[in-house]
């Protein structure tokens, strides 16, 4: 999304905080500028999602996933 209003930012922010909740990861692909802006000024960003979850492109996101997070379903240690 290119921009982002008040009521929207707010939203995002409680759908993220309850994934959080959770124990979700939350990632972002291709965040604009504006919208960027807006979650860094309430602290959705770096406090909910931390910078190292934000990617500019989906490659690279796919690339962190592969290195950064363990398939439950399909991990040695899921076996029984």
């Amino acid at each position: 999304m290119p921009y982002i209003d008040q009521s929207g930012l707010y939203a995002q922010e409680s759908i993220i905080i309850d994934l959080v909740q959770r124990k979700k990861r939350v990632i972002l692909v291709g965040v604009k500028k504006q919208p960027r802006y807006m979650m860094e000024r309430i602290d959705i960003i770096p406090d909910l999602i931390p910078k190292e979850q934000l990617f500019a492109y989906f490659r690279s996101c796919v690339k962190w996933l592969i290195e950064n997070v363990e398939d439950e379903y399909n991990s040695s240690s899921a076996l029984p």
